[in-house]
C-alpha cells in the first residue's frame, strides 16, 4: 500500500569524500530505504495534553488529542480515528473512547468513577496504523487519582533492610498509620498483603500500638515482577473497609543495571564513556553509587537511576561494586567484555561550536568507513572517510542537525554498524508564546487572557489547547511527567520508558542537558535496525489507515444446503439514512464496511444477498477485541492523598452532579406520594420484579446523549458497582451482594424482564433505554433465586424492542460510534441563575482543548474566576501547521 505524504522540504547536506566501490554500492542503498521508508511507511505519533494531572474520584478529566505523521511530524492527514483507553490503579481496563480526528486534532473526556479505587491511572491513545510498528509508539498519560471523600486511613511504610538470600526477599519493615489531620490510628489492627502481578504471596494481620506504629519482617519469592505492591486493609467499622496500595520495594539484585560504553564498544588501553543505568523491574530507577573494582574510579547515579564516567580499560574484564543508597544493599556487577582491539567513539557538542565533533579511535581493517547521520529517518549527513594514523574526526553542522533524536553511526564497508550513538538536539525552532492578562484574579471576576504565538519573531498559526488551573489546588509547574515535547521529541523515539521526561524539558539549564545526553547514551532508537536498512526489510502491515469507522463480519448459510456461499453483495444503512454503503463478499462470506462517520451509536442495517444462496443467509457482526484488556499496574510509595483536593471535593462534587444533571438526587424521607401518574402505574406493570436499589433515567442526565452504551451510563454513578470497559466486552461486579460458587461474579443482566448477556446489552443504545434497576441488597435480590446472587442489572426499553435482529439476509443492530464531545462548563457570573448561587471551587479554572490562533498568531480567551483561585497557573500546548511544537507555562497571581 502506497501512501504519498506531503512533508515540509527540508534542505539535506550530504558530503562524499575518497571514493571507495563498496561504498558507492551501499550508499544509494540507504538512501533508497529511508526514502521508502518516509513515502510507504510514515509513522504516526499521538499525544494526550490532559487539563491537569492529579483528579479526585467523580470528577470530569479532560484531553486534547494531538496526532502527528511523517518524520517531519506534521499534523496527521492519516488516520481520523484515535483510540483512548482509560486503565486503573491495578491496570484494568475502565473504559475506551474513540476519538475523531480532524487534521490531527480531536478532543475528549473520561468522568472517573465515583466509587472507584484511588490510584496512579493511566492513559494509552494510539491509532490501528500505529500497531504496525509497535505499542512502543502508543501515547501513554499517567495521572493520580485520589478518593476526596477519603482519608481516614493513611499508611506510610519504610524499610531499615531488604536483603536477599536462597530465592527470597526479606524485607524489615516499619508501618506507621495515621488519618488526614495526623492521628495515630492507635491500637487498630491492619491486614497486610503483598501482591506480585496481582498475585497474594504473602499475608498478616497486624496490631499498631499507641503512636500508630508497628515493625513486623515478611518474606516473599525473588523474581522480577513488573508490579508488586502491599496493600492495607483497615476496618473503619464492622461494614466498611479501607484499602490502600502502596509499592513494595524490589531487592538490588533483580534491578537491571547495565553499563553501556559511549558508541557501543570499549577497547583496552584506549580511554573510553562509560555510561550507566540502574533500573527495578517496574521502570522505576535504582538510587545507587560504586565503584570500578581496581581502580580509583566512582560514580553515582542521578535521579533517573543515570550516571557516567572515564575508564581506560586495563583487560578485557572488569567489576563493578554496586550499593543502594537507601537500604545499603551491595552487588557485584560485570561490566561488559572490553575488545581487545577495535574502535571506540567520542562525539562532543560544544555549545558555542557550530558543530558536532565525532572521534573515531582505534584500528579496524580495512580502514574505509562511513558516517551516517539521521533524524527520524531523515539524512542530515553522511561522509565516506578512513583512519589516519588510528583517528578520524568528523564535524557535522549544526545547521543540519533536526529537532529530536539524532543518531549517528558508523559503518564499515560493507554497512555493517560498528558504532552508534544517539545525541539530542534542539534548534532554534520552538514555538514562542506571549501571554498578557486583564481583570484582576478575585471571586468571581473576569479574566481576559491574549495569547500570541511566534516562531523566531515571525509569527504563526495553529491549534493549541489552554488549561489553566487553581495553583493552590493542583501546581503543574512541579510535574515532570510528560508534556508534548517530551512525548513527540524524546520518548516517542526511544525504547523503554522514561523517568520523568517532562523535567528535560523544564528550562534549558546545563544540568537538564547533561542529564538529557545520560538517556542518550543509555538507550537505543527502535524505529529500525541497521540489518534491516541493509536487507531493505521493512514493517509487516496488519493494520491499515482508518479515516473512518469500521464494521466488520460474516455471512453464513443460514440452511443446512451444504452448498455453501458464492459470495455477494451487502448493503448498510446507518442510522436513519445518515449513510449508505454498499460492499462485496466472497465465497468465504467476510465483509467489511470502511470509513463510515457516526457520534454516539448508531443503528444499522445490513443486507446480503448470495450469488447462489440468494437470501437464505444469516448476517453476524464481529465483536472487536480490545488491544489491551489490563497493562502492569503502577503503585506510589506513599499514600495518594491531596489536602487541597481533599478541602474542595464535597463542592466540586456538588457542581459536577449538576454538570452532570445529578443534582436531582435528594433525600425524600418524610416525603409521602399521594398519587401516581399513568406512566408510573405502566412502569409498575412493566417491572415485574419491583423497583431496583438505585434506578437510572437517562431522560434525565443530561448529556446521556455522549454515552456509547449503558454501562458508560452507569459507570460511577451507583455506589458499589464496578465497571470495567475494554471496547465492546464489559465487567461489572456488584458489592454487597454475595457471589455465586465458581469464578463468576458476573450480576444477572435483564432486558425487559428476559434474562440476556452484557453482550447484547453493549448494542442497546441508551436513548432506548427508560430506566435501570440496579438490585444489590441480599433481600431484593432474593426473588432472583441463585441467579440474583452476584446482584441483578434489569434493563427497561422504552418500546421494550431494543433488541438485535437477523432474519432474511437482513441484520439489524446497534453499533458504537465516535464519543460526543462535551463542553467544558464554563459559569457566567455576570447574570444570575440558580446554578450560580453554587460554590465554586473548581481546581480546573477554564479548559480549551481546540484554540485556533489567527494568521498574526493571535487569540483571546474569556473565563470567570472560581471563589477560591488566588493564583492561576496557565498551561498552553500545541503546534502549528508545519509541525512546530511549543508549551507555555506561566503563573498569574
Amino acid at each position: 500500500m502506497k501512501i504519498h505524504l506531503i512533508l515540509l522540504t527540508l534542505i539535506l547536506s550530504v558530503t562524499f569524500l575518497r571514493p571507495a566501490s563498496a561504498q558507492d554500492e551501499i550508499i544509494p542503498q540507504i538512501q533508497t530505504f529511508f526514502d521508502t521508508y518516509q513515502k510507504e511507511f510514515p509513522v504516526e505519533k499521538a499525544y494526550l495534553h490532559l487539563d491537569k494531572s492529579t483528579y479526585t474520584l467523580g470528577e470530569d478529566l479532560w484531553f486534547s488529542a494531538y496526532l502527528t505523521a511523517g518524520s517531519a511530524q506534521v499534523p496527521s492527514p492519516l488516520s481520523s480515528t484515535l483510540y483512548v483507553d482509560l486503565f486503573d490503579g491495578d491496570g484494568l481496563l475502565l473504559e475506551q473512547k474513540i476519538v475523531r480526528l480532524e487534521k490531527g486534532r480531536g478532543s475528549g473526556d473520561f468522568v472517573l468513577p465515583a466509587f472507584g479505587k484511588a490510584g496512579i491511572y493511566q492513559i494509552k491513545a494510539y491509532t490501528a496504523w500505529m500497531r504496525n510498528f509497535g505499542e512502543e509508539y502508543f501515547s501513554t498519560s499517567i495521572v493520580n487519582v485520589i478518593d476526596g471523600a477519603g482519608g481516614s486511613f493513611l499508611p506510610k511504610i519504610t524499610f531499615s533492610k531488604i536483603s536477599a538470600s536462597q530465592g527470597k526477599v526479606t524485607y524489615s519493615s516499619n508501618l506507621t498509620a495515621v488519618d488526614s489531620k495526623g492521628n495515630p490510628l492507635s491500637g487498630k489492627t491492619i491486614d497486610v498483603k503483598a501482591l506480585a502481578e496481582g498475585e497474594e504471596v504473602y499475608s498478616q494481620e497486624v496490631t499498631l500500638n499507641a503512636d500508630g506504629e508497628v515493625n513486623f519482617t515478611f518474606s516473599i519469592p525473588e523474581k522480577a515482577n513488573l508490579s508488586q505492591y502491599l496493600e492495607f486493609t483497615y476496618f473503619e467499622s464492622e461494614n466498611y473497609a479501607v484499602t490502600q496500595k502502596l509499592r513494595l520495594p524490589y531487592s538490588l539484585t533483580l534491578a537491571d543495571i547495565q553499563f553501556l560504553p559511549e558508541g557501543g564498544h570499549a577497547v583496552v588501553d584506549k580511554k573510553s564513556n562509560f555510561a550507566f543505568r540502574a533500573l527495578y523491574p517496574d521502570g522505576l530507577p535504582a538510587a545507587i553509587s560504586g565503584s570500578i573494582l581496581g581502580s580509583e574510579v566512582a560514580f553515582e547515579s542521578n535521579f533517573a537511576g543515570l550516571g557516567k564516567f572515564e575508564l581506560i580499560p586495563e583487560g578485557k574484564s572488569h567489576q563493578a561494586k554496586i550499593i543502594e543508597k537507601t537500604t545499603g544493599q551491595e552487588v557485584t556487577v560485570n561490566l561488559p567484555e572490553i575488545d581487545e582491539s577495535g574502535l571506540v567513539m567520542q562525539v562532543v557538542n560544544n555549545p558555542a561550536a557550530g558543530y558536532l565533533t565525532v572521534f573515531v579511535q582505534g584500528d579496524y581493517n580495512p580502514n574505509a568507513l562511513l558516517l551516517v547521520s539521521q533524524t527520524r529517518g531523515i539524512i542530515n549527513y553522511m561522509i565516506k572517510g578512513v583512519l589516519s594514523n588510528g583517528t578520524w574526526g568528523v564535524r557535522i553542522p549544526k545547521e543540519n542537525l533536526i529537532s529530536g533524536i539524532n543518531e549517528i553511526t558508523v559503518l564499515s564497508a560493507d554497512g555493517t554498524p560498528l558504532l552508534q550513538r544517539l545525541i539530542y538536539f534542539q534548534q532554534d525552532d520552538l514555538i514562542d508564546f506571549e501571554l498578557s492578562k486583564s481583570g484582576n484574579i478575585s471571586k468571581r471576576e473576569k479574566i481576559n487572557l491574549s495569547l500570541v504565538a511566534s516562531v523566531s519573531g515571525a509569527p504563526t498559526s495553529g491549534k493549541y489547547s489552554v488549561s489553566v488551573l487553581d495553583a493552590d489546588q493542583v501546581d503543574p509547574t512541579q510535574d515532570t511527567g510528560g508534556n508534548i515535547l517530551s512525548s513527540l521529541l524524546l520518548t516517542s523515539d526511544l525504547r523503554g520508558g522514561i523517568y520523568q521526561a517532562g523535567k528535560y524539558f523544564s528550562d534549558s539549564s546545563q544540568q537538564n542537558q547533561e542529564d538529557l545526553d545520560l538517556v542518550m547514551l543509555t538507550h537505543g532508537w527502535r524505529r529500525f535496525s541497521w540489518q534491516d536498512v541493509m536487507s531493505s526489510t521493512f514493517p509487516k502491515i496488519d493494520y491499515f489507515i482508518e479515516q473512518g469507522l469500521n464494521v466488520e463480519g460474516q455471512v453464513t448459510d443460514s440452511g443446512d444446503t451444504k452448498k455453501g456461499l458464492a459470495g455477494g453483495k451487502i448493503t448498510a444503512l446507518v442510522g436513519e439514512g445518515i449513510e449508505m454503503v454498499t460492499s462485496e463478499f466472497g465465497p468465504n462470506g467476510r465483509f467489511l464496511f470502511k470509513d463510515l462517520n457516526y457520534l454516539d451509536s448508531a443503528s444499522l442495517t445490513i443486507t446480503a444477498e448470495d450469488n447462489r444462496l440468494k437470501n437464505f443467509v444469516d448476517v453476524e457482526l464481529d465483536l472487536p477485541e480490545p488491544v489491551f484488556s489490563n497493562i502492569p499496574g503502577k503503585y506510589s510509595a506513599s499514600p495518594l492523598w491531596s489536602a487541597d483536593l481533599a478541602a474542595t471535593y464535597e463542592a466540586r462534587f456538588r457542581m459536577n452532579q449538576l454538570i452532570n444533571g445529578q443534582d436531582k438526587l435528594m433525600d425524600l424521607e418524610g416525603v409521602t406520594v399521594e398519587s401516581t401518574t399513568i406512566k408510573e402505574e405502566e412502569e409498575q406493570v412493566r417491572k415485574v420484579y419491583g423497583a431496583g436499589d438505585v434506578t437510572l433515567e437517562p431522560d434525565k442526565i443530561p448529556g446521556s446523549v455522549g454515552f456509547n452504551n449503558i454501562f458508560e451510563l452507569i459507570q460511577g454513578r451507583v455506589s458499589g458497582v464496578q465497571v470495567s470497559l475494554a471496547g465492546p466486552n464489559v465487567s461489572i461486579t456488584i458489592r454487597g451482594v454475595g457471589t455465586l460458587g465458581g469464578a463468576s461474579t458476573e450480576p444477572l443482566f435483564l432486558l425487559d424482564n428476559v434474562p440476556t448477556q452484557a453482550s447484547t446489552l453493549f448494542n442497546v443504545n441508551p436513548r432506548d433505554v427508560e430506566s435501570i434497576d440496579v438490585f444489590k441488597d441480599p433481600a431484593s435480590t432474593s426473588i432472583f433465586g441463585v441467579q440474583g446472587g452476584n446482584g441483578v442489572i434489569a434493563i427497561y426499553t422504552k418500546t421494550g424492542a431494543a433488541r438485535e435482529i437477523s432474519v432474511g439476509g437482513t441484520l439489524v443492530s446497534r453499533v458504537g460510534g465516535y464519543a460526543v464531545p462535551r463542553e467544558f462548563y464554563l459559569p457566567k457570573y455576570d447574570t444570575k441563575t440558580v446554578e450560580n448561587a453554587m460554590a465554586d471551587e473548581r481546581a480546573t479554572v477554564y479548559w480549551n482543548p481546540l484554540v485556533t490562533l489567527d494568521d498574526n498568531g493571535e487569540t483571546n480567551l474569556e473565563f470567570f474566576n472560581t471563589d477560591l483561585a488566588k493564583r492561576l497557573v496557565i498551561v498552553v500546548e500545541g503546534m502549528d501547521e508545519s509541525g512546530r511544537l511549543g508549551r507555555l507555562v506561566r503563573v498569574l497571581e
